[in-house]
């Protein structure tokens, strides 16, 4: 009888180590896909264009549900003022599955590469479904920057990009698909 009870344990131990190492172990993200850049609005269609969209890191997932994203993001064609060796990534990822893409940085004075000064730079807004299958990017409108700094994208003349998709219909579904709770109903057309 004890070598049973003991079994058991041992058994129901091992699944519940199981269970928690597949639920919480990080998973591993690699998208390399081709995604549609569109600026919001159907007054807005001729800015549309495709795009290679390469995100490469880990998912992880706390106790407690929360979700973390680590690692690099990186869009055909967009030039960044970040410095390559900066570019990794922390987006905390909220409860609506969306979360802000900040690069912190340093730069460094030329003369001895002491710290020169401390920046962030505000990229966007990304938003991802439950299993990081789908993306959609929120882009800051980078038109206005100030100091190295984006400002917040808006529904006037925001611009967003959203893999995997190939044509500005499929991008706008997948989009309001994942940013509805995010958008608090507003429905991209």
């Amino acid at each position: 009888m004890k070598r049973f009870t003991l079994l058991v344990i041992t058994l129901v131990f091992t699944i519940l180590v199981i269970v928690i190492l597949i639920i919480y172990y990080p998973k591993e993200i690699n998208i390399n896909a081709q995604g549609i850049k569109y600026g919001y609005g159907t007054e807005i269609v001729e800015s549309e264009k495709l795009v290679n969209v390469q995100i490469e890191g880990k998912l992880y997932k706390s106790i407690t549900g929360k979700r973390k994203f680590e690692g690099t993001i990186d869009i055909e064609g967009e030039e960044l003022p970040v410095p390559l060796d900066q570019r990794k990534l922390t987006i905390l990822i909220s409860d609506e599955g969306a979360g802000v893409i900040n690069y912190p940085y340093f730069t460094y004075r030329k003369d001895n590469g002491a710290t020169n000064g401390s920046h962030t730079y505000y990229y966007g807004t990304l938003v991802i479904n439950r299993n990081f299958t789908n993306a959609t990017i929120f882009v800051g409108n980078h038109s206005e920057i100030k100091d190295n700094r984006g400002t917040a994208w808006n529904s006037v003349s925001g611009q967003v990009i959203t893999v995997p998709s190939s044509s500005r219909a499929e991008a706008i579904h997948i989009t309001n698909e994942l940013a509805g709770n995010y958008l608090r109903g507003l429905k991209l057309k």
